[in-house]
């Protein structure tokens, strides 16, 4: 078999695996890939490092302090995770909702310009941003509700 041949049927055409037009997408994904396993194996490992500590803790017979959500619960407030939580859920459907604006605008704008009505149909990719930001909004609206009624505490009676 001849080099010509090898390369085209193991490269695709290329002189090497790294010349072709896939690598950066595929050096992307693996790259962000990475970065999730390390962040979970991190987050595990420092869970695991309080465990160990509290059950250290209890084993020497000393009080264990509250966590942080036992302290939410015990004064009454939303703990700072679920707070935290809706308010990543909020700017998510802002943030989906402005490249959604930016995806039908731009498609609108090149219509406009090349004098192509066929480009309109690439205002419909945004679409899809703009029902799952909207999806976000309300899910965030949803939250605050049920923290607003798991806050409220009942009058007590005397």
């Amino acid at each position: 078999m001849s080099l010509l041949a090898f390369n085209l049927i193991h490269f695709g055409g290329y002189s090497s695996p790294f010349d072709s037009p896939f690598s950066v997408p595929i050096a992307g994904c693996a790259m962000v890939a990475c970065i999730v396993v390390a962040s979970m194996s991190f987050q595990n490992r420092r869970r695991e490092l309080q465990s160990q500590e509290r059950l250290a803790a209890i084993a020497k017979g000393v009080p264990l302090p509250p966590t942080e959500e036992e302290l939410a619960i015990m004064h009454g407030k939303p703990s700072s995770d679920s707070t935290r939580r809706r308010g990543n859920t909020r700017r998510a459907g802002i943030v989906l909702l402005g490249c959604a604006g930016g995806l039908i605008l731009f498609f609108v704008a090149l219509a406009t310009v090349l004098q192509v009505r066929a480009v309109l149909c690439g205002a419909a990719a945004g679409l899809i941003p703009l029902g799952i930001g909207v999806g976000f909004l309300v899910d965030a609206r949803i939250q605050s509700r049920e923290l607003e009624e798991s806050t409220i505490s009942l009058p007590t009676q005397h």
